[in-house]
């Protein structure tokens, strides 16, 4: 519920700094900034992609103060992702190329998806619907948010060529949020489709029917099979949803705030599915966080 407003505290402060100091200042800081927090993107993917882990084991700087909340930890796989950050930045900077700005951003959208944790249907619910409202507040209500989207060059956005023919070419753009926020509902929702596909009865007669193999691959290949309603459902509204709020931009010609449409689409998909398939009481009663602790408790 917090998230709304360190969101918006953060968009205020960068569009004063923008309007303060100018754009020429606050975005040679910004890049500098993001590219530590690229290190950790690309840290992020290619541990999941099974490179490096034996060089995370290893500590060369361990630093940690309790009074201002400090716990910093540098292995040699931080390192060289921070050298391979600053050259992609470095490259950006040089380039300007709107190409190269969505391969960063999306990126950083993967990197986010996996970093925020949605644990039920409550919260994702009361996130995405406060963010609905400051979205409108700050696209309607202020110049806010088109100004600081506009004025800062970083890959914060993804861009899409509209016109060729001035100098320079205008660009349509997509904030990162628009699709990091509605991602990680999204991913609550698969993550649900699957933990439901895994219920203990489930689990129990697969072990039985399946004596003598990995149980580990056995669930794996299980989940990867198991039916994804609610996944999908989401996916096809983001889609349906991001669709319209182009079409209604380029008919009004104005910015539109994309969680306007965004988030019913989201919500209305799991709603309409769980009515559908008589689990609305499941889905509010779901809890990821509850899950985690209790096999944790059983290992």
């Amino acid at each position: 519920m917090q998230f709304p407003l360190y969101a918006g505290g953060m968009l205020c402060g960068l569009y004063g700094l923008i309007k303060y100091f100018g754009k020429e200042i606050v975005n040679p800081l910004l890049l500098g900034y993001m590219g530590i927090g690229a290190s950790q993107s690309i840290k992020g993917l290619a541990l999941s992609l099974g490179f490096g882990e034996k060089m995370d084991q290893k500590k060369l700087l361990k630093c940690k103060i309790d009074k201002i909340g400090l716990d910093l930890e540098v292995s040699p796989l931080d390192l060289i992702c921070l050298v391979l950050a600053y050259i992609a930045v470095g490259v950006y900077i040089y380039s300007k190329n709107w190409i190269y700005n969505n391969f960063l951003a999306m990126l950083f959208c993967v990197h986010g998806i996996e970093f925020l944790f949605l644990g039920n249907f409550t919260t994702g619910f009361i996130l995405l619907g406060l963010l609905f409202f400051y979205d409108i507040f700050f696209v309607f209500g202020t110049d806010v948010m088109l100004t600081v989207a506009k004025s800062i060059d970083a890959p914060i956005k993804l861009l899409f060529p509209k016109n060729w023919a001035t100098t320079p070419a205008e660009f349509s753009l997509l904030g990162l949020g628009d699709i990091v926020i509605p991602g990680v509902f999204i991913a609550l929702c698969l993550r649900y489709d699957i933990i439901k596909s895994l219920d203990a009865k489930k689990v129990t007669s697969l072990v039985k029917r399946n004596q003598g193999e990995d149980v580990v691959k056995m669930l794996i290949k299980h989940a990867q099979e198991a039916p994804r309603p609610y996944f999908y459902g989401s996916l096809i509204g983001y889609m349906v949803a991001i669709i319209t709020t182009v079409v209604i931009m380029l008919v009004f010609e104005h910015g539109q705030p994309a969680l306007l449409y965004l988030v019913p689409a989201c919500l209305l998909s799991v709603v309409i599915n769980a009515l559908r398939l008589g689990e609305f009481k499941e889905i509010w009663e779901f809890n990821e966080e509850k899950i985690i602790k209790n096999s944790e408790t059983a290992e």
